[in-house]
């Protein structure tokens, strides 16, 4: 995918978080992208490389949400590599013992490949190999890595790469092959190689579940990428409604007043609904029997999901006695009674937070992750 493709021209916001994953970029350092489902990581992850391309950096960009292979994932990283690291590497491997000659010969036809116009190079060997193989390889290329100033190495971005291991896991691979696949994109970050990862997936919770060890995402700098304040949602949604019947400030205020969270996605389902709203009434009509309703059908159905999922029968108990005691406090949360909860209570209460239900406060309190939630949890447990 090249820079042009990733740019998108209506993206004006996150400035303060673009500002913050370049410093790091600047300090050598990767970075995750974290937070609530449809918050905009993504477009943070593309608008991050296009900053870093225009001020002269190299970048790569992988959406690896729908690859079920290993092999497939290991061969679109190593495309994004530059042609001068593919040469270094092909002559490193050719001097490993047990890398199939085959393998070898795959690398070496990419290298004769570079330069050629109009040739597209074959990113798949015949079988297996890569993956089988891909400890010496990445052993190969952490040395080579090694050799550059890592200022002078390219950024990399990988988007749903929680996707990709749940999809992976479903083909049933084995939690020890992506252990060593995670760990490998470790050591290639300590080699030098810059990432951005994003996905819309707690990746923790993904690894707790699997028993993958969280030190695989060891070096990683976190950026939470929040829901809009009111003033940004006010400034996205009259750019959306600019000419539109429902161009007025009174329309606007109307649906920031009635939207739980100030969610991109949720303001974008506002928008297809109330822009042929010319009157104020018939824009209240559209909120609440449409807008509203859509939210809550798209957005809601993950976390049941999530509790069907990713908890044991003998948990869901607790976390209805944590929802609950959170539920009736306000919007701004409260602090949790421990000593009436059972004894496992803190591993459901990480759980919890992996999964988008609660974030952490001030002061050791927690509250719901959003306003939806409480509401939605609110009403599905009876509580008053």
């Amino acid at each position: 995918m090249s820079i042009n493709q990733l740019k998108n021209p209506d993206f004006k916001f996150r400035q303060l978080e673009l500002d913050r994953i370049i410093h790091a970029w600047e300090h050598g350092q990767s970075v995750l992208l974290t937070g609530i489902r449809r918050t905009g990581k993504s477009e943070v992850l593309k608008a991050a490389l296009v900053r870093h391309a225009e001020n002269g950096g190299s970048v790569g960009f992988l959406d690896v949400s729908d690859y079920v292979t290993l092999q497939s994932f290991y061969c679109d990283l190593l495309s994004q590599m530059p042609d001068t690291i593919w040469e270094k590497l092909t002559d490193a491997l050719s001097e490993v013992k047990n890398v199939p000659d085959r393998l070898v010969g795959w690398f070496r036809n990419h290298v004769k490949q570079v330069g050629i116009a109009g040739t597209t190079m074959d990113f798949n060997p015949s079988d297996d190999a890569l993956p089988r193989y891909w400890q010496p390889v990445v052993e190969k290329l952490q040395q080579v890595l090694g050799q550059y100033d890592r200022l002078d190495l390219p950024v990399i971005g990988i988007d749903e790469l929680p996707f990709m291991l749940e999809n992976l896991l479903q083909r049933e691979v084995v939690s020890s092959e992506l252990t060593i696949m995670l760990a490998s994109l470790r050591k290639l970050r300590d080699a030098g190689l810059r990432l951005i990862i994003a996905g819309s997936i707690s990746m923790e919770n993904l690894l707790t579940l699997n028993s993958i060890p969280h030190t695989v995402l060891g070096g990683l700098v976190r950026e939470v990428i929040p829901p809009f304040t009111r003033e940004e949602a006010c400034i996205y949604l009259k750019s959306r409604l600019a000419g539109t019947a429902a161009d007025s400030d009174q329309a606007v205020a109307l649906v920031l007043d009635r939207l739980p969270d100030y969610i991109p996605e949720f303001l974008n389902i506002a928008e297809g609904h109330v822009r042929h709203c010319a009157d104020i009434v018939v824009c209240q009509e559209a909120l609440r029997q449409s807008v509203l309703p859509a939210i809550r059908r798209s957005f809601l159905t993950q976390f049941n999901e999530r509790l069907d999922k990713n908890y044991l029968p003998a948990e869901l108990p607790i976390v209805e006695q944590i929802l609950d005691s959170l539920a009736r406090a306000d919007s701004s949360g409260g602090r949790l009674d421990g000593s009436g909860l059972a004894s496992g209570y803190r591993h459901v209460l990480l759980k919890l937070q992996y999964d988008n239900f609660l974030t952490e406060g001030d002061d050791f309190d927690w509250r719901f992750s959003l306003e939806l939630l409480r509401q939605w949890w609110r009403a599905n447990r009876g509580l008053q």
